[in-house]
């Protein structure tokens, strides 16, 4: 258990200082006491777009920031990603590419609300929220969906 913990930490110190330079992709130019290795590039912040064929709500579409998830491993959530080759979205075909039925588990859907799955938003932040809830601190956000946590309505 304390090696798992400080090889979170560890991970964490590395994507830390990995962001402190603030050059993400191939050819950036880092602090002069760094030298890279290899670098990462993905999108700080993000939106969600829905892709077309999955149902309309009338939620909005979740923005998202990996910043505030540099502890998870980016398997957990890219769960088909090999570590080397480009990370392929949600709904791409063989991961979640069931656009229509929400029940199924290869569902757009489900990849970010089973409750049961710890890849998925809702079940990652419900899990989070009983530990969070066992140290006296304020839970997640994860009801009602509109304008909670996830589904922030526009200003």
């Amino acid at each position: 258990m304390r090696s798992k913990v400080m090889l979170s930490g560890l991970i964490v110190m590395v994507c830390s200082l990995a962001m402190a330079t603030a050059a993400f992709c191939e050819g950036g130019k880092f602090s002069k006491i760094v030298e890279a290795k290899s670098t990462l590039c993905y999108p700080l912040e993000l939106t969600f777009k829905r892709p077309s064929g999955v149902l309309k709500t009338s939620f909005a579409p979740v923005k998202f920031s990996h910043g505030q998830h540099a502890s998870v491993a980016c398997v957990t959530c890219h769960h088909m990603w090999d570590g080397k080759g480009e990370v392929q979205g949600c709904a791409e075909e063989g991961c979640h590419d069931n656009l229509k039925d929400r029940q199924e588990a290869t569902s757009y859907f489900r990849a970010f609300h089973d409750k049961n799955a710890e890849n998925s938003c809702l079940g990652c932040h419900m899990k989070a929220n009983v530990v969070r809830k066992e140290k006296g601190q304020k839970p997640l956000s994860v009801a009602p969906c509109s304008n909670n946590g996830c589904h922030v309505a526009a200003k």
